[in-house]
């Protein structure tokens, strides 16, 4: 809290005989210091349209705190810092090279397509599918980059998501703290129907669907989705010599528990549940009974040819006390999901 200044004349009355009444002085006011700050920036206060409470308090408007945030951008290329930034845009150079735009507090940074991931290919061919697909699905994904270079005159930066990717290797992969039966916080970076990938501490990594969770479901969208966080559990963990890159096996399902032992313990045999078809492979139809237990079929009844995503009734003959499914056969379609004509 700052401390009141002693007025210079109350101090001098104070001392003189006491014989003579000092003539009372208007109290001094009290004053507050300015926030202190690590670098140098503009004042608010210089600008004369700006009404101020005291010559103390002055504020700092947006434009000064942007510097700062520059200078600790630059700052970080020298300390070799390892930032968080928010994927905001993927745009295309002159060279027709894909590059991506990372947000970092209100920065934009760009990183080269070679240097968001840590895949190799020929200089002289365009990216794989797979990187170029990636690519379009990484919108809103949370990345870690390393500054490269900083122009702090003319707000622009460039950074590498790769360097950031090798560095976390170094510390958590190569020390053996990544290894099979352990929990990791991943970030998802994209995801599609079938499959998804996400950032286990600096490695990319693909999780299929039927490892995803153990409620059977129709697009992987319908859980998660870009920019998230999950938990999953290290299946394996492998190093390739003559690539240079770790790989690792993840399952978001071997980290939970079945939750659907209580829903199953309550199914009556002989009874209907209306539920959602999610797939139909080999002429099974997967379907999600609405009481929260998986079901499958070989046999429906009607005319009509159930799909995926339709709303069906499906009465329960047999329940697999083993696997947690329920048996039976899908009785009639109850409402067909709305599809693009």
């Amino acid at each position: 809290m700052p401390r009141k200044k002693a007025d210079p004349e109350i101090v001098q009355a104070e001392s003189s005989p006491p014989d003579i009444a000092p003539e009372p002085k208007p109290k001094a006011q009290e004053t507050t210091a300015a926030p202190s700050v690590k670098t140098p920036r503009r004042r608010a206060a210089d600008d004369e349209n700006i009404l101020r409470l005291n010559e103390e308090e002055i504020g700092f408007t947006s434009e000064d705190s942007e510097e700062a945030k520059w200078n600790y951008l630059a700052d970080a290329v020298r300390r070799k810092q390892i930032l968080t930034g928010i994927v905001s845009n993927v745009e295309t150079s002159n060279s027709k090279t894909p590059i991506c735009a990372v947000d970092f507090e209100g920065m934009r940074v760009l990183i080269p397509i070679r240097e968001m991931v840590t895949r190799e290919w020929p200089e002289n061919e365009d990216a794989p599918r797979s990187v170029q697909l990636f690519m379009q699905r990484i919108l809103g994904a949370t990345v870690d980059f390393l500054p490269a270079a900083v122009d702090i005159r003319n707000r622009a930066a460039v950074g590498s998501r790769k360097a950031a990717m090798l560095l976390r290797q170094k510390q958590y992969y190569e020390t053996g703290r990544v290894k099979p039966g352990i929990l990791v916080v991943c970030r998802v970076l994209a995801v599609g129907s079938n499959a998804m990938t996400v950032e286990a501490c600096g490695v990319d990594s693909t999780i299929q669907a039927r490892n995803v969770s153990w409620e059977w479901f129709s697009d992987i969208t319908d859980l998660f989705s870009t920019g998230e966080l999950v938990v999953a559990r290290v299946i394996g963990v492998e190093f390739n010599e003559e690539q240079n890159r770790y790989s690792v096996d993840l399952s978001i399902k071997a980290a939970t528990s079945h939750t659907d032992k209580a829903a199953f313990e309550k199914l009556t045999p002989n009874s209907n549940y209306f539920g959602v078809v999610t797939g139909v492979k080999n002429g099974i139809f997967f379907v999600r009974l609405q009481s929260g237990v998986n079901a499958k079929t070989k046999i429906f009844r009607g005319q009509e040819y159930p799909c995926k995503q339709d709303t069906v009734s499906f009465r329960v003959t047999k329940l697999d006390e083993d696997s947690l499914v329920a048996n039976g056969y899908i009785t009639r379609i109850i409402k067909r999901h709305t599809r693009l004509r």
